[in-house]
Parts: C-alpha cells; structure tokens; sequence
C-alpha cells in the first residue's frame, strides 16, 4: 500500500452575521497550513443547509452552475433588492436562497415582522422558470424576514386574495394582512409563468428546521423573535397563520401545516407547498451534501474540522454542522463554533471548542471573528490536532 499523507477535511458552516462559510474554510485551511505545515492533506468544502451562504456553497463546487442576477421586491414593499440564482444547465435546474429576497440581513438593524413579505421569493422563482424552463426548481429557505405564510410568493405566482368587503389585497401581502383574507384565488397554470402558460416543474422546498407551521414550536413563536416581533405581535402573526391555514385546508382539502419543516421561513415552506402539485419538502442539509458530493469527502477524511456562529439544539435538528457530525461516524470531528450550547450529546469522537466562553469574550470575537477563528484553529491543531496525528494517524 503507498504511504499517504493524513487527510483533514474543512467544512465549516457560515458564522451567522461575522463570517461566511467560504470565509471561515480559507481561515481554517491557512492556520492549519501554517501549523501542520505539508505534512497533511487539506480538503475545503465549506457547508450550507439552506440558509445563507447556499449559493455561495454551490457554485463555488458546481463547474457549469452560473450565477444569475435580478431585482424584485425586498423584505418590506418599499425596498428593492438585487438578489441572485443559480442555474445549473446539466441538471436543468435553477437554485434559490430565499432569504436573497427577503432575508433579515437585507434589513440591517431595522426590523418589520408585521409588515415583511416573501414577494420577491416568489418573483425570483417567476423570472428564473420563464427565463431557463427547468425540469427542477429548488428553493431553499431560511434567515428570512417575513412570517407570511408564504402567501406573498404565491402572490407573485398569481394567486389573488380578498378581504370580506371583496376587495383584493394588492400586492405584495404582509404578515400583518394574513388575517384580512377571506377568499383566495389559486392559479391553476401559475399565471402565464412560462410563455406556454405551463404549470410550475417539479419544486423542491429545502428546510433547514422541522419546525411545524403553527403553536409553541412554530414559525410565529419561535422564530418572530428573532424578526423582532414584539408577544402582541407573535400573536397576531400566529392567528393569521391559523387563520390561512384553515382556509386552504377548506379550499383544497390539504392540511400542510403540521408538517416537519412546514414553518421554516416564517412559513414560506408551507405556503410553497400548495403551490404546485410537484411541490415537496426536503432536507437542505442533505440536499447541499449530497450535491457537494459531502459523503465522500468524509469518507476520505482522517479529521474534520467544522464550525458555525452557534451550535445549539437546532444544530442537531436539520442543519449543516448536525448533518456533518452525523456523516462523521466515530472519525474525530473539531467543533468551532462561536459559542455553544451546554448539555448537548455530541459523538464520543467529536470535540467542541467554542470561539466565546462569555459575553465578553463573545464581544470580542465579534469585533474581530477572522483573529478570534484563526487563534481558535492554532490552539486546537497545536493542542490535539497534531498529538492525534502523531500518535493515532500514521501515514498508511
């Protein structure tokens, strides 16, 4: 058997607000560089699930995918953005991250949970299947602004709604409108979506939680905090996701809403799902692995170093480090994160070293994450990376 040098794959997530995953793998790949020196073969393949930095994860791993621009409506009616998609001729399939359109960090510091919409999700998927007439429309979803059930993209793919006065709600329709509509309109054809008036090709609804559309775990009460939802306005985002959930379940004999994943995006997933008869539910992280050819990749790997902004209980229930980690098996697997979560069950072989042990040191990182990640990687490759290597990894 030929000698070979030991393998470490780098496969980090992106560090939410700090870092993205491309960013984070170039770090990790150059202070390992500097502190294994050649002895070692370094893989990157930076991870997404669905979230931010899916695109980014994609094209830079598909050769033929091409990155495609266009302007639709942002996360709030009076704020235009130029979003992007993927088109990957092969496969005759086009790519969008959601929160392109309406993601929180289109919005910077401000905050509009009421008023957000997932209009521009829907344009984005308009434009792209007129444009390129794929077989397969993947959308994945997560980071987004908006807690509308979706009900703005179908908006956009020409569904119609009215209030009980019988006047329709123009476009583009907000959360805070969910609980107005008191009749809808499905398209059947999609509103002239392609010039053959063609329905939507098969859709692919790539989550990156489980959570369900309605009560203590949903898209409302979980997530609008994160929107900067006030209770009063959790409540009201909740009641008028009841509210158009009853109403579809009435007009189509369908009942999405307690679906694994169904409130992912504030509920775009949910919504997306009536959307079409070939629309379906997905795993993200799964998705994006299996396009990286991520199996593999592990299979090769004699350590693998990860990371994200934060490692938690959702980590372990559909994103791209908890996939990562399951993919691993018993091979030693280095956790960075920024800061984790205490208590959770990690794999006797996997270790955890977060960037922040407490609110200073989170600040600290923060302020400066490229030096805080480097130092972190020196620290763990010259502590353990390195004995592992010299007295459980031979050459072989």
């Amino acid at each position: 058997m030929n000698a070979r040098s030991p393998r470490i794959l780098i496969a980090p997530a992106c560090y939410k607000g700090t870092l993205s995953a491309g960013e984070a793998a170039e770090i990790m790949q150059s202070a390992l560089r500097e502190a294994l020196g050649d002895t070692v073969d370094l893989q990157v393949c930076p991870i997404a699930d669905g979230g931010d930095d899916t695109l980014q994860v994609l094209s830079q791993s598909w050769a033929q995918a091409r990155l495609n621009s266009l302007r639709v409506t942002g996360p709030i009616a009076t704020m235009p953005v130029q979003a992007h998609y993927l088109w990957e001729p092969a496969a005759k399939t086009v790519i969008i991250e959601s929160a392109q359109a309406h993601g929180l960090k289109l919005l910077g510091a401000e905050r509009h949970p009421v008023a957000a919409t997932s209009y521009g999700v829907g344009e984005l998927i308009r434009e792209s299947v007129r444009q390129h007439q794929p077989d397969t429309v993947v959308v994945s979803v997560g980071g987004s602004a908006s807690t509308d059930g979706g009900l703005g993209a179908l908006q956009a793919l020409g569904w119609r709604f009215w209030d009980d006065q019988n006047y329709e709600i123009q476009a583009p329709l907000s959360g805070g409108d969910l609980g107005r509509i008191h009749r809808l309109e499905r398209s059947p054809l999609t509103a002239g979506l392609t010039a053959g008036h063609s329905p939507l090709p098969a859709l692919r609804i790539a989550t990156d939680v489980q959570n369900p559309l309605l009560g203590p775990q949903g898209a409302a009460a979980v997530f609008g905090p994160q929107k900067g939802a006030s209770a009063q306005q959790c409540q009201q985002l909740e009641q008028g996701l009841a509210h158009v959930s009853a109403l579809l379940k009435r007009s189509f004999k369908v009942d999405s809403a307690a679906l694994a994943g169904a409130g992912a995006a504030g509920g775009l997933a949910f919504g997306l799902l009536h959307c079409s008869e070939n629309a379906q539910l997905i795993s993200g992280s799964h998705w994006i692995a299996q396009a990286l050819g991520l199996h593999e990749k592990v299979a090769a790997a004699d350590i693998i170093l990860t990371g994200e902004g934060r490692f938690d209980a959702t980590s372990l229930g559909g994103k791209a480090v908890g996939h990562l980690l399951a993919l691993a098996g018993d091979k030693p697997v280095f956790l960075l994160p920024g800061q984790c979560q205490s208590g959770l069950p990690l794999p006797n072989s996997s270790y955890c070293q977060p960037l922040a042990q407490d609110e200073a040191s989170v600040q600290a990182a923060m302020a400066k994450p490229k030096e805080a990640l480097r130092e972190a990687v020196l620290r763990v490759a010259a502590r353990q990376v390195l004995p592992l290597l010299k007295n459980h990894l031979p050459a072989s």
